[in-house]
């Protein structure tokens, strides 16, 4: 079974020590507050899977645009996504809402700058007050240069630049598919 790096332990003990009434596994998008998750609420997005190929974000931290490189706050994720990207985007996000389990992405993006930087990201399932699975909280950190305000290069987010990618069991087991090291195993 995977483990996040340790690095991620403060955010996810704070993840796990929320309430889990109206899902046996998964807190709910309100629990997620100012209160307990104030220092993180810059590195975190939270969107809603609306209908397929429908992600609306409804909440992006600047830190966490600026460490993926590109502005979401209020758009559909998928609009923002190659063509030939978005059906491996959305069997990882069924994969994610429909088990449930949580994924840990290593992205390497290239900036128009030209930089290079790998992006980390837990992404964890939240459910809605009737126990609907249908929300995805994304924590993000990246090693991007102070100086370089730029975007991601346009083109940039495609399943090439996934590094790393594991699922993360959080109760209800996970996919055995990864991403080690840019190779994709499905066992």
């Amino acid at each position: 079974m995977y483990q996040p790096d340790p690095d991620f332990e403060p955010f996810m003990a704070l993840w796990r020590n929320l309430p889990r009434t109206h899902h046996p596994v998964l807190p709910r998008r309100k629990d997620i507050n100012p209160v307990l998750f104030g220092a993180y609420l810059p590195l975190i997005g939270i969107a809603e899977m609306v209908a397929p190929f429908h992600m609306q974000v409804i909440y992006a931290g600047s830190g966490y645009e600026r460490s993926a490189s590109f502005e979401v706050n209020g758009k559909n994720y998928y609009d923002l996504l190659p063509p030939d990207f978005a059906k491996p985007m959305a069997i990882f996000h069924e994969h994610i809402l429909g088990t449930p389990c949580g994924a840990y992405i290593g992205d390497v993006i290239t900036t128009s700058k030209g930089n290079q930087y790998l992006h980390e990201s837990l992404q964890l399932p939240l459910c809605s007050d009737q126990g609907d699975v249908r929300y995805l909280m994304a924590f993000g950190v990246g090693r991007k240069q102070l100086d370089d305000a730029s975007s991601r290069t346009a083109g940039d987010h495609n399943a090439g630049n996934i590094k790393e990618m594991h699922y993360v069991d959080l109760g209800a087991g996970t996919p055995k598919a990864r991403i080690e090291n840019f190779v994709f195993h499905r066992d």
